[in-house]
């Protein structure tokens, strides 16, 4: 069974696609649970009240114009992803907890250090917080089962860098020790995978899937 954590803004790709290439990657995902059954998706409950923001700017205040929603499309949207999360229909709601504050306490330092090399380009707290949602869902396994969805290039970064980060790199850049200093394999990440640059190839296959 192949497990898919999707943030914020890949949820909003799967309404609102910014490129067919992203639409298509997201079919692909979606047929291996719908269609095969060999999927879950899981969103963290903060993200949902995220998706519910970032609909609303689309419509009341967008940054682009030209993504402006009208008030139709606007409902259409909200129904469809009320829909998609009740009973956990097509995403099911994944609450925080203590293990994850554990695991952002091994992340943040490392985020930082990214972010210096990034011109200062920060996750929020909820970003570090969903990558550490990830890294309990890796731990609960298997690893290779488990894909972080994203369309945030800082997250993919981030996830990147963690799952090449060890006790040694975590000395050579003086990040500190985290409260519990677990075994390195307690707080791996999942692989990150970046809508935007993402192809249908690309994915991991459930059996009996194609890419499309």
């Amino acid at each position: 069974m192949l497990r898919y954590l999707f943030d914020a803004s890949a949820v909003v790709e799967a309404y609102l696609p910014s490129s067919p290439q992203a639409a298509r990657t997201l079919n692909v995902i979606f047929s291996q649970r719908e269609a095969l059954h060999q999927a879950v998706f899981f969103i963290p409950t903060f993200c949902i009240v995220e998706v519910f923001n970032a609909f609303a700017r689309h419509h009341f205040d967008p940054t682009n114009p030209r993504t402006k929603i009208d008030r139709s499309t606007y409902e259409k949207l909200l129904k469809r992803f009320r829909r998609d999360i009740r009973w956990g229909r097509r995403f099911y709601p994944y609450d925080l907890n203590r293990y994850h504050i554990l695991a952002a306490d091994e992340i943040i330092p490392v985020e930082h250090a990214v972010a210096r090399r990034n011109e200062r380009d920060h996750l929020s707290t909820y970003d570090i917080l969903v990558i550490a949602m990830g890294c309990e869902l890796t731990f609960v396994g298997p690893r290779e089962n488990v894909f972080l969805v994203t369309a945030d290039k800082r997250i993919h970064t981030v996830c990147g860098e963690l799952r090449q980060f060890d006790k040694a790199a975590r000395a050579k850049m003086k990040v500190p020790k985290p409260y519990d200093e677990p075994d390195s394999s307690r707080w791996f990440p999942p692989k990150a995978l970046y809508l935007p640059g993402l192809k249908p190839a690309e994915l991991p296959m459930a059996s009996g899937g194609s890419a499309g």
